[in-house]
């Protein structure tokens, strides 16, 4: 095990360590950009004394741009919303954008890499027409790619302003139209809590949790995930203290239909980053286990594809490459998936 995940698995083993493995663990955190992040959880945990004064200053000195980049969320919502309101669009915030305005601790010291926002089906040429008229333009040019988005996928291809560099995504469902799982976008609405002091709409708990869980182990190609994995760990941490969440949260996957990417991410979770899920959440989630093969392939890959490493030294490379294929695999049916990637081969080969 990478001595960051050690660290983010056991408060013990972060006292002692000596200078060559603080060098490692900085390396490691900055690789996974992770260091702000890491600062919260030593704070969290009392351990601040345990770290040596530069790395200290290193590691926290990075919430500065974890704070600039949230400034640039809450920026671009507004102008979002200036947009959308007049014309009576509703907008339900997405992962870390709803993990900052309903003030979970999951959000402090995170990167946002983009916006992301739901919007009705019904409502989605509507919203697009909106943000075409106020600046924002796709950056996807090609004709195949525009066509994949909006026939297949669950999100229009990127936006950017013309004046702003921040990329926002506008989903109308959780998972591509083309995928084996279809969480049914009128729970997810249906569900869903106003903000109080903001004109947005987020997920309810149990479906945070969830949608973190499809991103990961349904929609992504996992490898490089170890952010994602510990935005469940750490929302599961949180969330699991409201009464009643753990009872609902089972139901609540299986009428999404979300059940199987719930229990890799209770699985890995609690493997990796020893979270604590009550033992009967973790039996009724082995009833959405895969086969015997499936399992033990997982079981093998995916702890690979997670563990940081400085420098690289490249043992996960068949690993993630057939995580890589397990993500498209549950993304298209095979021959919509074969074609697919045909026409990408060709695109690559004849730039």
């Amino acid at each position: 095990m990478s001595l960051l995940l050690r660290i983010l698995r056991d408060p013990a083993a972060l006292p002692g360590l000596s200078v060559c493995a603080w060098n490692l663990l900085l390396r490691e955190s900055r690789s996974q950009q992770l260091c702000a992040r890491l600062s919260w959880i030593i704070e969290d945990r009392g351990q601040v004394g345990e770290c040596p004064q530069a790395a200290w200053l290193d590691l926290s000195a990075q919430r500065f741009f974890a704070e600039h980049k949230q400034a640039q969320v809450r920026l671009e919502l507004r102008k979002l919303q200036k947009a959308l309101g007049p014309r009576g669009i509703p907008m339900l915030l997405l992962k870390g954008a709803a993990y900052a305005h309903t003030g979970l601790r999951v959000a402090r010291g995170r990167n946002f890499a983009d916006l992301d926002i739901m919007v009705p089906r019904a409502r989605l040429e509507a919203a697009e027409t909106a943000l075409e008229a106020q600046g924002w333009i796709s950056e996807t040019t090609n004709r195949y790619d525009q066509r994949y988005y909006r026939r297949w996928m669950h999100e229009l291809p990127p936006l950017h302003h013309r004046t702003r560099s921040f990329e926002v995504d506008i989903h109308h469902a959780l998972l591509p139209l083309t995928g084996r799982l279809q969480p049914d976008p009128a729970l997810l609405w249906r569900d869903s809590q106003p903000l109080p002091d903001a004109p947005y709409r987020v997920l309810c708990h149990e479906d945070m949790v969830l949608h973190s869980a499809a991103q990961v182990f349904q929609d992504g190609e996992i490898a490089g995930e170890l952010s994602g994995l510990l935005d469940l760990h750490q929302l599961l941490e949180e969330l699991g203290r409201d009464p009643g969440f753990w009872d609902r949260l089972m139901p609540r996957a299986q009428a999404l239909q979300l059940g199987r990417p719930l229990f890799y991410a209770l699985r890995f979770c609690r493997k990796l980053l020893d979270t604590p899920v009550p033992a009967e959440v973790l039996r009724a989630a082995r009833e959405h286990a895969p086969g015997a093969l499936s399992g033990r392939l997982m079981d093998l890959l995916v702890p690979r594809v997670m563990e940081p490493r400085y420098p690289r030294q490249s043992p996960a490379h068949i690993a993630a490459w057939l995580l890589f294929v397990r993500s498209h695999w549950l993304r298209m049916p095979p021959g919509m998936l074969a074609a697919h990637l045909l026409r990408k081969a060709l695109r690559r080969s004849n730039p």
